[in-house]
Parts: structure tokens; sequence; C-alpha cells
């Protein structure tokens, strides 16, 4: 690949990386932001049902930022070199494969919201997707450090990663938008 194409193919990427990361933050927006720190089912149920329409539309969002974010990550390693190619390809497909269980528990929180509000749902959609994420992010971060980017990125990305792997395994659950605000930071550093 010529150089041009390498820069235009890496900016391609390090663009869907923050398109991703925006479609997820706006349908966090969209969506009914309070009900995730809401304690009460019934409180929660009285929420979504209020703005239930608010709601389903922010589950398709929610759900095409990180699908947009992985395919930025494919990108990334397609404008890279042969060592960090291959583990940024493994990147993006942990990203795809958890932006897929993501993508079933939004079926459901988007289908079953007395479900949803009372905490009854399946948790494994949700774990797979967080540990995935977090597994994807590793291996973005690993990718970063030994391909030609700034190595300060990539270890930015790997500490903050642990950080995130840390807090879910302490407290059990963890914001999704704190993944897409560093694929965020990522994206712009790639530009």
């Amino acid at each position: 690949m010529h150089e041009e194409a390498v820069v235009t193919t890496e900016r391609t990427g390090g663009i869907l990386l923050i398109v991703g990361s925006v479609v997820f933050l706006v349908g966090a927006a969209v969506g009914v932001p309070r009900v995730f720190t809401q304690r009460d089912p019934q409180v929660r149920l009285r929420m979504l049902t209020e703005r239930l329409r608010a709601w389903q539309v922010a589950q398709p969002l929610y759900g095409t930022g990180p699908v947009i974010a992985a395919a930025g990550v494919a990108l990334l390693a397609a404008a890279s070199d042969e060592g960090s190619r291959t583990v940024l390809a493994a990147s993006c497909a942990t990203l795809a494969i958890g932006a897929l269980a993501w993508g079933w528990s939004l079926y459901l929180r988007g289908t079953r919201v007395s479900e949803f509000a009372f905490g009854t749902l399946p948790g494994w959609p949700f774990a797979t997707y967080v540990l995935l994420t977090i597994a994807g992010i590793a291996l973005l971060a690993v990718g970063l450090l030994i391909g030609d980017f700034r190595t300060w990125l990539g270890w930015l990305a790997l500490g903050t990663d642990i950080v995130f792997l840390a807090a879910y395994l302490r407290f059990k659950d963890i914001p999704p938008f704190v993944f897409y605000l560093l694929l965020t930071l990522v994206g712009l550093a790639v530009l």
C-alpha cells in the first residue's frame, strides 16, 4: 500500500472510531439515561414506559456505534504493518463479536422493557459484550504499541483498559459509554 493510501486508510479508521463512539453516545443521550442510576424497579419501569419511544429508538444507536468502531479498528489493521495488522485484526474481530452479544442484549432491552426494569433479563449477553470489548481494547492497545502509532496512546489505552477490567470485576457492572470515550480519544489521536 502506498504511503498516501496508508495515511488515508488510517485516518478513515480514526474517523470511524469517532463516528461509532458518537453514535453510541447519541443513543445514550436519546434513551432514558437516568434509568441506569435508578434503583427502584417500579420507578425504572415508569420512566421507561413514559419515554418508551425514546428508549426503543436509542437501542439501535447503542448497537450501531460499536459495529462502526470495530470497522474503524479494521481500517487501522489494514493500514498497519504485518505484526500490528494481525493484532489489530484480532481486536476488530473481538470487538465485533462483542457487539453481536451487545446487540442481543439491546434487542431484549427494547422488547422486554419490564424485564429490563426489574433486572430479570439474562445477564450473559451484557457480560459477554463487556468482557469482549475489554479484550478488544487490550488487543487494540497492543496493536498500537507494536505498530507505527504514538507509543503514549497504546500505553494510555492499555492502562485505561486495565482500570475498566478491575472496575467490572469489582462492581460486576460498568457503564459502556466509558469504552467509547476511550475509543474517541484513540480515533482523535490517529487522525
